[in-house]
């Protein structure tokens, strides 16, 4: 088979061996884009592939979907056309710099934040011909051969040293560097000589034509037993014709004589290259075609088996990390190849149609009933091949939900038209039994014992008798089962049947009713059941409309739900099947496998050799001999699942490509190329200017349009987002603060990527809204609030002092008003003494007088007065006024024993005197029998003054100044009450006042006066 591609070509998908192989055309064309490829496609280690153009200078990495270009020229660059591919080698080093060699010049494309600069090494070559090669020693030293006799090496520093070798110079042939080989040698080629090179520099090895004089000079080193035999030497036949290859200890490879090398001649340049697969495919490349080639170790044998031709030069190439994806370069357009194991066997396959398959049975022979909407088929166990089954009465008609009894000769099945129909196989006729009203499609024919069948439909459950051929519906003890749409019958091993439902999971029990499996096992709330598979081990695996797989431990009622985030394809489960180490479910789209020792999923699509993506319910069968058979709208696939060959495990990363946002540092918007970095620096973005966007890829670029993006912030959005198959993620209008944001992908089977992409993004707060802005303003508002209350207080305070002084002040005047008033009395009492009592009596009133007078100056001056200074003040007082009344007043003056110190107890100076002069003068002077009593004491931090006379009383009192023609107005009284007011009010009512006027049967028996005066 030979395939040519034109210009047109857009997908191909071609079967060969055991092999997939599926060619399409990368999207790198674009309007803008015109320049030829001019160089072998490159993959770096991201699985990003790399090209040059035509245009000098000018490198393009393509990740699937975004083409970067990388220019050495930023003006105008010279152009010219190429005549062949493969104008540059290919190398990245240790430090993930790309280089591209040319023949006299190196361009290397470095990282360089915020993106990428190419920079040139100019090199001298002496033009024995045009081969290039290039690779890095275990010094990371780089190597370059140019078609000269000597190599070039540049350093860390890019520091350029020839080297050759005495044989070199001597002989005419260029040297070319081949080969890495494990130990981190390179392997260098010049005719027949070999060298390598390790840390010594330069070393020859030996010629090859005098090891074996049957190598010619087109031979190629090739991995030790990667396709021949491992450390062997012998021939090998490339379609019938014989060619020698060679085992090198020394340096544990094989080299051998290109079989190409005698198809075509050589162009002397690096065109050709030989890609292996999987150990049994070749790829040979020999200007315009690529010959797939089929490889048997064991016989020494490599046969084409296809060719692919194209109108232009090709060149491919592969990365190590996955070579099973080839990249294919011509002049014009960049392809990708992926080769894939062929797993499945598709029946039913027509050019211009598909069949959509519903049912399948086998008979004791092995052979495959298929039943679809147009009509039977079957594949017989001898030839594997289907054919279309005629019914006499039936032609086209459809076949579903069939049983097929064991005689082999009667198959049971739904008709279109409401009926159950019997085909005989021998003699091809149908006979159709009328179903009941109302019961909708049958959805299953299963024996259920002698001559009878269970018939579930889509409203209900019905037995039918194959003798009778009468129907009869089994509606359950409590009707439970009426109406219901029956999916599946399963009988156990037990015995037991089990029923899918759109009502959940039912089951017969012993006694032969049927009950809703939830109300023995609460913690079982799925509904819609669709299939059933009893395991090995007498579990029970369910699938659901929706829901994925549910596995239930009959015994002990344990459940475990598998779904789409656990890897299976789809949550609605078409059929169920177990093989040896897996669990196999097919489902609306996919199919799905469950690893028995990993509990992980695999899944399969079209890509993976499938016909058609959505299989079909109650379409699945095991036959006898192992093979699974799965039925969906096109046709039914069929495989051993024994002898699958399960995917390489090749897990994708996601890449972050280009960053959009404002950059304060350039203010302007940037575009940041940050492919390689994981920097946890922090982007800082102003208030104002809170945009954000991001481009990203999955290094799976062979189904790149089908991959997903998944994407959330850290402190602002829960759970993940759907950011769609573009990989573009824009933020907008971000509100201040601090984020991370996270994204992930998905390649075209689910897979999440094995890696995440963090991005740090810190929003400036508006000014007035920053924490050192509102931390100023409220240490500002505390200052103000602070300087305020200080200032009310300084106010109050001298409110206070300015108020007290203005009291101390009256109180000061009153006691200046009641100084006088008691002069007044003792000089009018002394005037009366000095005429009544003679000079003697007189002297001695002299004497208490002046004493109480330098009390009275010394106590005039104070607000507040010792107790004891009080208390003697009042004893001369009394003493002079009992002179004036001839000593005829009995008085006492008692301290309590409540009273431990009289000179620490303060109170208001003269605060007693008017009440000692009022009881005198106005109480006891008119009465013979004079008794005065005074007593001081403490009651709870009170000191209470008690003054008391057995006078004539406040009323006789009243009634004799009001009858005396003398009139005299007592102030004492009215002065103290103004001293008291001035008192509380400075001291918070710290003094009372109480006058009780003494009574008994109506007759006064004098005055009481009490004052209290909290104790300051």
């Amino acid at each position: 088979m030979n395939i040519r591609l034109f210009l047109f070509f857009l997908m191909f998908t071609t079967r060969l061996f055991s092999q997939n192989y599926t060619l399409r055309e990368a999207p790198i064309r674009d309007e803008y884009n015109t320049y030829l490829i001019c160089s072998a496609p490159f993959v770096d280690n991201n699985k990003f592939v790399w090209y040059s153009t035509n245009r000098e200078g000018d490198f393009y990495r393509f990740d699937g979907k975004n083409k970067l270009r990388f220019s050495y020229y930023t003006g105008k660059n010279d152009h010219y056309d190429s005549s062949y591919i493969s104008n540059y080698s290919w190398l990245q080093d240790s430090e993930n710099n790309i280089w591209a060699l040319k023949q006299n010049r190196v361009y290397i494309i470095k990282r360089k934040p915020p993106g990428y600069v190419v920079e040139r090494i100019l090199l001298e070559r002496e033009s024995i011909d045009r081969t290039v090669g290039i690779g890095m020693d275990k010094l990371k030293n780089i190597w370059i051969s140019n078609g000269s006799r000597y190599l070039i090496r540049i350093d860390g520093k890019q520091q350029i040293t020839k080297v050759s070798h005495p044989r070199l110079k001597q002989g005419k042939k260029s040297i070319q560097i081949f080969k890495t080989l494990q130990d981190g040698r390179l392997l260098a080629k010049s005719g027949y000589d070999i060298y390598f090179i390790d840390e010594n520099g330069l070393n020859y090895f030996g010629n090859l034509q005098s090891i074996d004089k049957e190598m010619n000079a087109e031979f190629q080193f090739i991995e030790n037993g990667k396709i021949f035999k491992e450390n062997d030497s012998g021939v090998y036949r490339y379609n019938g014709k014989p060619f020698r290859y060679l085992y090198i200890k020394e340096l544990n490879i094989q080299v051998f004589n290109r079989p190409y090398a005698n198809i075509a001649p050589s162009y002397g340049y690096s065109d050709n290259k030989t890609v292996m697969y999987n150990d049994a495919t070749v790829f040979i490349v020999n200007r315009n075609d690529i010959y797939i080639n089929r490889f048997n170790k064991q016989k020494g044998e490599i046969t084409t088996t296809d060719t692919l031709s194209f109108k232009t030069p090709v060149a491919i190439n592969f990365s190590r990390q996955n070579p099973d994806f080839i990249w294919i370069s011509t002049h014009d357009k960049l392809y990708k190849m992926l080769v894939s194991p062929n797993n499945f066997d598709k029946i039913l396959q027509f050019k211009n149609s598909q069949l959509s398959t519903r049912t399948m049975v086998s008979d004791t022979k092995k052979n495959l009933y298929i039943g679809t909407y147009e009509g039977l088929y079957v594949v017989r166990n001898t030839n594997k091949k289907a054919e279309e089954v005629f019914i006499k009465n039936d032609k086209k008609g459809v076949f579903d939900a069939m049983y097929l009894e064991k005689n082999d000769h009667i198959l049971w099945g739904y008709d279109e038209y409401g009926s159950l129909k019997r085909v005989d196989l021998s003699t091809r006729i149908k006979t159709s039994f009328k179903m009941p009203d109302e019961t909708g499609q049958v959805t299953f024919v299963k024996e259920k014992g002698d001559s009878e069948l269970w018939v579930g439909t889509t409203h209900g459950l019905y037995v039918f008798n194959t003798k009778t051929e009468q129907f009869h519906e089994l509606k359950g003890t409590n009707n439970e089962l009426k109406g219901i749409q029956f999916q599946h019958i399963l009988q156990a091993r037990d015995g037991r049947w089990w029923l899918a439902t759109n009502k959940g999971l039912f089951f017969r029990d012993k006694r032969g009713d049927f009950l809703n499996y939830s109300v023995t096992n609460p913690d079982f709330k799925n509904k819609n059941i669709l299939t059933l598979l009893e395991d090995e081990k007498g579990n029970l695996w369910i699938g659901t409309d929706g829901d994925g797989v549910l596995f239930l431990d009959l015994k002990t009622g344990h459940l475990k739900n598998y779904n789409v985030r656990d890897g299976l394809s789809n949550a609605i489960i078409c059929g169920i099947l177990e093989s040896k180490n897996a669990f196999w479910f097919s489902t609306y789209y996919g199919l799905s496998r469950l690893d028995k020792k990993t509990d992980t999923f695999t899944v399969y699509f079209k890509e993976d050799g499938l016909p058609d993506n959505e299989f079909n319910l109650r379409s699945y069968y095991k036959a006898e001999d192992g093979v699974f058979y799965f039925g969906g709208l096109n046709g039914v696939v069929a495989f051993d699942p024994e002898k699958i060959q399960l995917p390489k495990e090749n897990p994708y990363k996601i890449f972050l490509i280009e960053a959009t946002y404002f950059s304060e540092k350039k203010n302007k918007n940037i575009k940041d190329c940050l492919c390689e970095s994981e920097s946890t620096d922090v982007i800082n973005l102003p208030y104002n200017r809170n945009y954000f966007s991001a481009t990203f890829t999955i290094n799976e670029l062979f189904y790149q349009e089908s991959n997903t993006y998944y994407y959330k912030i850290e402190g602002l959005t829960n759970g993940w987002n759907d950011a769609g198959t573009s990989g573009k993620i824009e933020l907008y209008s971000l509100p201040p603060g601090d984020y991370v944001v996270q994204v992930r992908g998905k390649d075209f089977k689910g897979t999440v990527t094995v890696n995440e992409k963090r991005i740090y993004l810190h929003v400036r707060q508006i000014f007035y809204k920053t924490p050192l802005f509102i931390g100023s303003i409220t240490v500002l508002i505390l200052f103000l609030i602070i300087y305020f209350f200080l200032r009310k207080i300084n106010t109050q305070r001298k409110v206070f002092e300015r108020e007290k002084e203005i009291a101390e002040l009256k109180s000061s005047a009153l006691r200046a008003q009641m100084n006088p008033h008691f002069l007044f009395n003792i000089l009018s009492n002394l005037q009366s003494v000095l005429i009544l009592k003679g000079e003697m009596e007189a002297n001695k009133y002299f004497g208490a007088f002046s004493k109480l007078l330098r009390l009275t100056i010394e106590m005039s001056r104070q607000e507040l007065v010792a107790l004891e200074t009080e208390i003697e003040y009042i004893k001369n007082y009394i003493l002079l006024n009992n002179l004036q009344l001839n000593e005829t007043i009995d008085y006492t003056v008692e301290v309590d024993s409540s009273i431990k110190n009289k000179a620490e107890i303060l109170l208001p100076v003269m605060i007693v005197q008017p009440f000692v002069e009022n009881a005198i003068i106005h109480g006891l002077s008119s009465k013979k029998d004079k008794k005065l009593e005074i007593r001081f004491s403490v009651e709870n931090d009170y000191l209470i003054i008690s003054v008391q006379d057995n006078g004539i009383g406040r009323e006789a009192s009243a009634l004799l100044k009001k009858n005396s023609k003398r009139v005299y107005k007592s102030l004492a009284t009215e002065i103290v009450n103004e001293r008291m007011k001035i008192i509380n009010d400075s001291y918070k009512n710290t003094m009372s006042i109480e006058i009780i006027d003494l009574f008994e049967s109506g007759i006064s028996l004098g005055t009481k006066v009490i004052i209290k005066f909290k104790m300051l």
